[in-house]
């Protein structure tokens, strides 16, 4: 049986005949139209506890663009950086070059893969007042210290901008969404491939509700007033339509959320030996079925990879390689020695996950990962083991 690293599966167009018509009824199909604030209205009511405010965007990369953009105030005079992990997707550190800024890559944390709060406090210590913003990333989901971030900000007084590509879903140890109640801003987004899953579009977050109201200007033309720009602007709106396949995911969420759940506690249970994230109180949203190899095994991974794609499980190595060890950010980028993300991004493993994955096509997976696995430990276990073959592996 062959299975898929991911099956999309946004809500079909093809069965919302009554409501298309009604948007073409309307003839609004854009400039945040009725859907899309219905949409808005329900974001906040059912993922962030009713508290703060919600935008739309045509997606997540350009809901970064204009989070960072607002949060500096205008293009820098001198060199300035974005401060952020290298374990993330290219989306923040390019949004970042498309503000003027120099992504300056931290170390993560061994456990959660998450920036590393030592070196980001080394950091900032380190380049004072050059550090335009602070955007770290919500690791696959994870439930990162949004409470150290605010004192961060006050602290040091920099704005934080928080990547929360994969977390729609994720709820943090209070109880409520992540995000809730943080007064800086964060931005997810509802790729085809993410746990809500629409096709393209983000939402950008914020507690303070006048953040939200300036980006909602900025990300309209930069028009504060009647067809006239009053600041720096793009066009980031997302349709009616998109917007309606946005309602349509939130108001079926929950069972995905719970499947994806499924799949995640399987795999832990299923494979011992590898490591995952931290368990945590509240539920995290999970895009694909995330863990590392054993230490020692980083050589060994895209032969394990190959072998699993041979037997037809698809998957992935998210993120490897990281984003300084890809060339355009190399150049570009400024960061020191990464010692824990370079070992991260070796040994990482993603494995498929998707809502409509059934319990044969789980087991093929977990069967065939738990066989392949054995076969390269057997293979390689003296180059792992030995002192001077794991000193070669590292």
């Amino acid at each position: 049986m062959s299975v898929a690293f991911i099956r999309p599966n946004p809500p079909r167009l093809s069965e919302l005949g009554a409501e298309l018509r009604a948007i073409e009824d309307s003839r609004m199909f854009s400039n945040f139209g009725p859907v899309n604030t219905r949409f808005e209205q329900d974001m906040v009511a059912r993922m962030f506890a009713g508290s703060g405010q919600c935008m739309t965007v045509c997606n997540a990369t350009i809901g970064l663009m204009l989070a960072m953009q607002q949060a500096i105030g205008g293009r820098p005079t001198k060199p300035r950086y974005a401060l952020m992990p290298s374990f993330t997707f290219a989306a923040a550190a390019q949004a970042a070059m498309w503000c003027g800024l120099t992504p300056l890559f931290c170390d993560i944390d061994p456990a959660t893969w998450a920036a590393s709060p030592q070196d980001e406090e080394r950091l900032l210590a380190l380049y004072g007042d050059e550090i335009a913003v602070v955007v770290p990333y919500a690791t696959f989901g994870f439930d990162i210290d949004l409470d150290r971030y605010e004192r961060l900000a006050a602290q040091y007084k920099v704005p934080v901008v928080v990547d929360a590509a994969a977390s729609l879903g994720t709820v943090s140890v209070d109880g409520r969404g992540f995000g809730s109640g943080f007064s800086g801003t964060v931005v997810f987004s509802m790729h085809a491939t993410k746990a809500f899953s629409t096709g393209e579009a983000g939402i950008v977050y914020s507690a303070d509700e006048e953040r939200i109201h300036d980006l909602r200007q900025m990300c309209n033309f930069g028009f504060g007033e009647a067809r006239s720009a009053t600041m720096l602007g793009l066009n980031g709106k997302l349709s009616e339509i998109g917007a309606l396949l946005c309602q349509q995911q939130l108001n079926g969420f929950e069972g995905a959320m719970a499947r994806r759940s499924e799949i995640m506690a399987r795999y832990r249970q299923a494979l011992p030996d590898f490591t995952f994230q931290p368990r945590r109180i509240g539920a995290q949203a999970h895009q694909f079925g995330v863990g590392l190899l054993p230490k020692g095994y980083g050589p060994y991974r895209r032969e394990f990879q190959a072998a699993l794609t041979a037997a037809g499980i698809g998957n992935a190595a998210y993120f490897s390689p990281h984003l300084a060890q890809q060339r355009h950010f190399a150049e570009h980028a400024v960061f020191g020695a990464l010692p824990v993300t370079n070992d991260v991004a070796s040994r990482v493993i993603s494995l498929p996950m998707f809502d409509t994955m059934t319990e044969a096509e789980l087991d093929e997976v977990v069967t065939v990962v738990q066989d392949k696995f054995s076969i390269l430990a057997e293979s390689h276990l003296a180059a792992v083991h030995w002192p001077w073959g794991s000193m070669a592996a590292d």
